[in-house]
């Protein structure tokens, strides 16, 4: 009679299955598709329903990168989000049995072995394997499972020394080491050949460069033209900048080892002769070098009203996080709130996403305009309103400084510190926005005739964008993602083809910028 109840209460068990392989460069994910087959075997034949699969699909569970925690802390760690995310659903109570293919699919690394054991006794779940080598019943099952796991780091340790030999014998050789293929290139037969048209792209990306173009409009035309990276992406002056400084460009191998804290060397240990062609001579490759520096100099190294700094971008400035009212910095592939308090602001926002619906909003009401803006003259009411706005703004500003004194001092704590900052920072903006409508239409701005803005606009720098933009925008603001909006880019869907994922990933961005921006227009 117990027998019989101990085989219900079996076949009530819910399980979770987590699959892993570690190198899988063409995505096709046949490895994790073979274990979780084999692991739902397993379940069934156990009575157990599987109520969730893990998959972790050219993962490793035995690098480690470098991270740094909300304490500041840097630490060393394998990054495996769906293993961690696999622990939390068991301890939750989801789950009473876990399921993976084997002892080195689960766990590699001897700490993840111990958070996985943690998880068992606070949850309370069975931990199973398909070929028998993981289970953590009893102290014996632990004490085994920690013996096969530090042998398995061993062996990823030696394979990962091996391998780290083989490549510095490869680059010595000026053979290519494998992995994606550069930017002009393309692999045959193990080895790189020119690829005639992108090569010919690299050509003229270089010839573009010393003639004083910036990277801002050749990445902006190569994207209009459809040209994409190795990766299938749309281009970023960071990937354009990294693809004109390739030394396999050409024609040297370089070699850069990776260093003990797992990152790979910033500076080559060596250059050798390349075993493949070049596309350009050195001393083209040199100069394009030499410009890029240069530029880099200049804008890191101007003194400001010294004319030295170019503007690179036509919406910097305008971009405003709407918690701090301050403009936020360009940095990499997004606009980030540089706020200095202690516990500040660090909002951010892809700059290609936010970049590409203000021009398509700007260029749509420039279409519109069909006579040049009046100018309008102040008033004295408008003098009089302007100044009453200016003494509340100035007023706000004073009590935002003093709230913040008192957080420093201890006065009041950071909760109150943030329900108050916000409250005055939001009244600071529509101050601004009263104190910008007061204020008359300037008459020496830029010599630009706004009918004829979106027909010129492609053609135009930077500077001359961003001086025709603020005639008719205030600001852009960016929000706070909404609570309960996932902001993370989509994950690619099994059998979902690339072109299927980048239109989902598209429309999944463009959804989450119409909660987040928001354009202040002049009146």
């Amino acid at each position: 009679m117990g027998h019989n109840k101990q085989e219900q209460t079996t076949e009530q068990l819910r399980a979770v299955v987590y699959v892993r392989i570690s190198d899988d460069p063409e995505g096709a994910e046949r490895g994790v598709d073979r274990q979780e087959a084999d692991c739902r075997a397993y379940a069934a034949a156990h009575g157990w329903e599987v109520a969730a699969v893990f998959r972790e699909n050219d993962t490793s569970a035995f690098k480690q990168r470098t991270l740094t925690l909300p304490s500041g802390e840097r630490v060393r760690r394998v990054v495996r989000p769906q293993f961690r995310a696999m622990l939390k659903h068991l301890t939750d109570g989801h789950a009473q049995v876990m399921v993976a293919y084997d002892l080195d699919r689960a766990v590699r690394d001897p700490r993840d072995l111990e958070d996985l054991i943690d998880a068992k006794v606070l949850g309370g779940f069975s931990v199973r394997s398909v070929t028998g080598s993981l289970r953590l019943d009893t102290d014996s099952d632990v004490a085994m499972a920690r013996v096969l796991v530090a042998m398995a780091n061993k062996s990823s340790a030696d394979t990962a020394r091996r391998v780290a030999r083989a490549a510095k014998q490869q680059a010595i050789e000026g053979a290519w080491h494998g992995g994606r293929v550069p930017f002009g290139y393309r692999a045959e037969n193990g080895a790189l050949v020119i690829d005639p048209e992108t090569a010919e792209l690299v050509r003229e990306a270089m010839q573009r460069v010393l003639a004083g173009d910036s990277l801002y409009r050749i990445r902006k035309d190569w994207n209009e033209r459809g040209v994409l990276t190795t990766h299938g992406c749309a281009w970023s002056d960071r990937t354009l900048k990294l693809m004109l400084r390739n030394p396999s460009n050409k024609g040297v191998r370089e070699y850069r080892p990776v260093l003990p804290d797992g990152s790979r060397a910033k500076t080559s240990q060596m250059q050798v002769k390349a075993a493949w062609p070049a596309i350009v001579g050195e001393d083209t490759w040199q100069q394009v070098s030499d410009v890029l520096d240069a530029r880099k100099k200049t804008r890191n190294f101007h003194q400001p009203g010294s004319g030295a700094a170019k503007r690179m971008y036509p919406f910097s400035g305008l971009i405003r996080c709407s918690a701090c009212v301050r403009a936020m910095i360009h940095r990499g592939n997004v606009y980030q709130c540089a706020q200095p308090t202690p516990g500040g602001c660090n909002r951010s926002i892809r700059s290609a996403d936010i970049s590409k619906l203000v021009e398509e909003a700007v260029l749509e009401t420039f279409e519109q305009i069909t006579l040049s803006p009046a100018k309008r003259e102040a008033s004295g009411a408008d003098l009089a309103a302007r100044v009453g706005v200016e003494r509340r703004g100035e007023t706000d500003r004073g009590r935002l400084a003093q709230l913040d004194d008192d957080h420093y001092d201890g006065l009041i704590d950071k909760p109150m510190w943030v329900r108050q900052r916000t409250r005055i920072a939001e009244r600071i903006e529509r101050t601004r926005r009263e104190y910008a409508a007061t204020m008359p239409e300037p008459q020496d701005g830029p010599a630009i005739d706004v009918t004829t803005v979106a027909a010129e606009w492609k053609g135009r720098t930077p500077l001359w964008q961003y001086q025709a933009t603020c005639l008719i925008l205030e600001a852009v603001l960016v929000h706070a993602l909404p609570e309960g909006m996932n902001g993370a880019a989509p994950a690619r869907r099994r059998n979902e083809s690339v072109e299927a994922f980048h239109v989902r990933r598209a429309a999944h961005r463009a959804e989450v910028l119409t909660h987040r921006v928001e354009l202040i227009w002049r009146a």
